[in-house]
C-alpha cells in the first residue's frame, strides 16, 4: 500500500489521534485519583496513611441527610433556572432572528453576561443586593416599598441565586437557539404559510420539532453546569442564611475543604458526576429514539 493512500486511511486518526489522548489523560488521570481517594478514609487526621475503607464513603453519602437536602437544593435550582433561561433564551432568541442582519449589536450586547467570570458576577450582584447600600433596595425604598434583605432571608436566598444565573447564562442558550433557528430549512415555513397557519401553530408544530436536537444539546451542557455551579453562590451567601443556599458544590466545598473528609467528598462528587451523566445519557438517548420514528 502507498504511504499517500494509507494517509488518506488514517488521516482522522492521525489529526485527531494526539488531541483524544491528551483529553483522555486530562479527564481520566484527575476520575480514577478521585475514585481511589474515595476507597480511602482520607481526613485531617489520616493524612500519612489513610486506611482502605472500601465503598463505605459511597454508604455514607447516600445516607446523609444533608446531602439529601443539599441534592434537593440542587434540583430545585436547576429546575427554576432552566425554566426561566430557555423561556427568556427562546423568546430572545425569535425576536433576534426576526430583525435578520440589524440584530448583530442586539447579539453582542445580549451575550456580555456570559463573558463575565462567575466571581465578578457574585460581587456585583452582592453590592446591587446589599442592603444598606444596594440599588435593589433603594429603588423600592424610593417607590416607597420596604427594603428586604434577600441574600440573609431563607425565604428569598436560593430563588435570587437562580435570578443571578439566569442573568448570567440565558444568553448562553440564546446565543445557541438563535443559530439553531438561523440554520432551520425554509421550505416548512413557506408551506405553513401558504396553508394558513398561525403563528403558534408554526412555532408549536414546526420550529419545536425542528430545533429540537439543538434544545436537547443545550439542555443537557445548561443542567451540567448549573448543577455543579459555586462561585457566584459562594461569593454571594456561602451557602447561607444556614444552609439554605447549601447547592451540592458547595456541600462538597465543606466537606473536603473545612472538614478535611476528602474521601468522603470524592464520592459525593463521583457520585455527582454519575447522576448528571445519566440523566444526560437519558437525554440523548430520548432524542434519538424519537428522531429514528
Amino acid at each position: 500500500m502507498k504511504l499517500s493512500a494509507w494517509l488518506d486511511r488514517h488521516m482522522k486518526w492521525i489529526l485527531f489521534g494526539p488531541a483524544v489522548l491528551v483529553m483522555a489523560a486530562i479527564f481520566l488521570y484527575p476520575l480514577a485519583y478521585a475514585f481511589n481517594l474515595s476507597l480511602h478514609d482520607w481526613s485531617f487526621f489520616t493524612l500519612n496513611d489513610p486506611p482502605f475503607v472500601g465503598l463505605r464513603n459511597y454508604g455514607n453519602a447516600l445516607r446523609d441527610l444533608e446531602l439529601w437536602s443539599a441534592l434537593g437544593k440542587t434540583g430545585i435550582f436547576v429546575g427554576i433556572g432552566l425554566i426561566l433561561q430557555f423561556s427568556i433564551g427562546m423568546a430572545l432568541a425569535l425576536g433576534v432572528d426576526k430583525l435578520g442582519r440589524q440584530g448583530g449589536l442586539l447579539t453582542t450586547l445580549l451575550v456580555m453576561p456570559m463573558m463575565v467570570t462567575p466571581v465578578v458576577v457574585g460581587l456585583g450582584w452582592k453590592f446591587i443586593l446589599d442592603y444598606n447600600f444596594g440599588i435593589f433596595n433603594y429603588v423600592r425604598t424610593v417607590l416607597g416599598i420596604q427594603p428586604v434583605a434577600v441574600l440573609s432571608s431563607s425565604r428569598w436566598a436560593l430563588l435570587t441565586m437562580t435570578l443571578v444565573d439566569t442573568w448570567q447564562w440565558t444568553p448562553f442558550i440564546f446565543l445557541v437557539l438563535l443559530a439553531g433557528l438561523r440554520s432551520l430549512p425554509h421550505e416548512p415555513y413557506e408551506a405553513a404559510i401558504v396553508d394558513g397557519a398561525g403563528p403558534w401553530h408554526i412555532f408549536s408544530r414546526i420550529t419545536v420539532p425542528l430545533l429540537k436536537p439543538v434544545l436537547v444539546v443545550a439542555l443537557v451542557m445548561r443542567m451540567a453546569g448549573a448543577a455543579k455551579v459555586f462561585d457566584h453562590i459562594f461569593v454571594l451567601t456561602g451557602g447561607g442564611p444556614g444552609t439554605a443556599t447549601e447547592v451540592v458544590s458547595l456541600h462538597l466545598y465543606r466537606k473536603a475543604f473545612q472538614s478535611y473528609e476528602m474521601g468522603y467528598a470524592s464520592a459525593v462528587a463521583l457520585l455527582l458526576t454519575l447522576l448528571i451523566a445519566l440523566i444526560s445519557w437519558w437525554a440523548m438517548r430520548t432524542l434519538y429514539a424519537e428522531s429514528e420514528t
